[in-house]
């Protein structure tokens, strides 16, 4: 498995759409995908299928209606009362299954939530127009939004409800007439940069043929799970959090859904602090062979780990606005007397990030973006791949029941994913003061599940390439390293697989010394055989499949 370290300069209408697993052709299955199905998403699901059922069977059994034989109580009660539990743990899952998948009332609007951006648009079409220019194929973008339908398939019907959700977030019926005035501009324009002649009829369509990802829109597509999923990761919370108090650390709240631990520095001279950003899944207690690494060796940083139970499968569905969460960021600042920080996320962390170099620049003297899921967001991969995909492998498939479908990370995912918020143009990355530096450094994992890295990648050289070319206007036309995004590629690694191999944590606790890309460390990978029995399951056959 090798890491390479790269220094690239500029180098509908209003229908509901069927389930998601109805829109994808279903690729063909590895045996794994089977392996995963029989051994634990099959028995977890089971298990709350028929807890309701064996209640009443039981229930009846005691009460004498199911023949003369009557169970002995003092067997049956205990497994009356789990199975009880499980229901009424079922009914608490559908009411808030219920009450969470409504669609947002008020989503934010690009022009009013971007407005404290340093780069921010000055309207929508503006908007759409920056997003094309790092966009080097508008069919192959559209068509992949409609599951890959022929763009000269795509009538202004199908169009208009997409672009209106992909831009306000509404339904075609809800757009004001200004917002379809500009709709209708952002479709002839798509059709003209794709080159695609619009299709005609005899008779104007007005409702769309062809389905498309709306992924705040469309069905609120959950799971249910039994309740001892939650009580084990809300006890690995806890010990979590025992740990980090015993490693120093000491918690507070700042709103309701976001906390932090904070580690002042244990060594002299004091570098700058870092702040950690953790993604989906079961909170710090997972990232603890690289908080550990990180502790160990820049004991000269304060540490500050922000905890988001909604994102953590904590039963907890409060979940902070941007402007809320940087308002609360900046006033965790403020208290440790921190004026700059180096800023890390991890996926979904990595959208926090992306808010804090666009809005609160001052506060950034280096971020480091790990699996990142906000660069060239606007594709249809982190949507898709994480809601919309069928699994076919037992990696997959664990993905898709553990988090894709968890009640709560639904509701982050379609009712509060705003990618137009979240997305970071690297060319908007804060840069250092003293160099005039890109202060950015992107790890991507070459086999990612969610993330499309190949195409991240060629999406950093773009847009190097972009600023390179914005600077010849200005100079000699010479390469300027100030423009480099410097990107460091896991090989062999799917997402978040970095945890599990020491090189690759070294490679990150490295790059935060070195900080500077002028300066990156190379890393050499050092195999053994325990990294084959941590590798995620099947590389080859995904690599084959990727191939086909």
């Amino acid at each position: 498995m090798e890491i390479t370290t790269f220094s690239a300069i500029s180098t509908f209408g209003d229908a509901r759409a069927p389930t998601s697993f109805m829109r994808a052709a279903a690729p063909s299955k590895s045996w794994d995908y089977y392996a995963a199905a029989l051994f634990v998403v099959g028995p977890m699901r089971a298990l709350v299928a028929i807890s309701p059922i064996m209640l009443c069977v039981l229930a009846l059994n005691q009460l004498g209606f199911l023949g003369a034989v009557i169970v002995d109580s003092a067997r049956v009660v205990p497994w009356m009362l789990y199975f009880a539990s499980e229901t009424l743990f079922l009914i608490y899952y559908f009411r808030t299954k219920h009450r969470l998948g409504q669609p947002h009332a008020a989503p934010p609007q690009i022009v009013s939530d971007l407005a404290a951006r340093r780069h921010a648009p000055t309207s929508v079409v503006a908007f759409f127009e920056d997003m094309m220019r790092h966009t080097p194929s508008v069919r192959a973008f559209v068509e992949e939004w409609f599951f890959d339908r022929p763009m000269e398939q795509l009538t202004r019907a199908d169009m208009r409800p997409w672009v209106a959700y992909l831009y306000y977030s509404k339904e075609w019926r809800d757009t004001s007439a200004a917002e379809r005035h500009d709709i209708d501009h952002i479709v002839t324009r798509l059709f003209t940069l794709a080159k695609v002649h619009e299709p005609t009829s005899a008779a104007p369509l007005h409702r769309p043929l062809h389905p498309c990802i709306r992924h705040t829109l469309d069905d609120f597509d959950t799971t249910a799970r039994p309740w001892m999923i939650y009580a084990i990761t809300i006890g690995m919370n806890t010990i979590a959090g025992g740990i980090l108090r015993f490693a120093g650390f000491r918690r507070h709240t700042l709103t309701a859904g976001l906390h932090y631990w904070h580690r002042p520095a244990r060594a002299s001279p004091a570098a700058e602090p870092l702040v950690f950003c953790h993604g989906i899944g079961a909170g710090l207690m997972l990232y603890f062979p690289l908080l550990w690494l990180l502790l160990s060796t820049h004991s000269n940083r304060a540490m500050l780990l922000l905890d988001m139970p909604y994102a953590s499968m904590q039963l907890s569905d409060e979940i902070p606005s941007k402007a809320t969460m940087l308002a609360c960021l900046q006033r965790m600042l403020d208290a440790h007397a921190i004026r700059q920080a180096h800023w890390m996320g991890h996926s979904l962390g990595t959208a926090v990030v992306s808010w804090v170099c666009h809005e609160m620049p001052h506060a950034v003297a280096h971020a480091t973006f790990i699996d990142p899921i906000v660069f060239y967001l606007w594709k249809r991969d982190v949507a898709y791949n994480f809601l919309y995909r069928p699994p076919s492998s037992g990696l997959e498939l664990l993905l898709w029941y553990f988090a894709s479908t968890e009640v709560h990370i639904v509701n982050i995912m379609r009712r509060h994913f705003w990618w137009f918020n979240m997305v970071c143009f690297p060319e908007h990355l804060p840069r250092d003061p003293t160099t005039g530096a890109l202060a950015a450094t992107v790890f991507l994992s070459s086999h990612d599940l969610i993330v499309n890295a190949t195409h991240v990648y060629a999406h950093l050289l773009r847009a190097g390439a972009l600023l390179q070319a914005d600077a010849d206007e200005d100079d000699d036309g010479l390469d300027d390293e100030r423009h480099v995004v410097e990107t460091i590629w896991w090989d062999g690694f799917t997402h978040g697989e970095m945890l599990l191999h020491g090189h690759a944590l070294s490679s990150v606790t490295s790059n935060v010394k070195t900080r500077g890309p002028a300066a990156a460390a190379a890393h050499k990978p050092k195999w053994h055989w325990t990294d084959y029995l941590a590798h995620r399951f099947q590389v080859a056959d995904d690599i084959a499949r990727r191939e086909l």
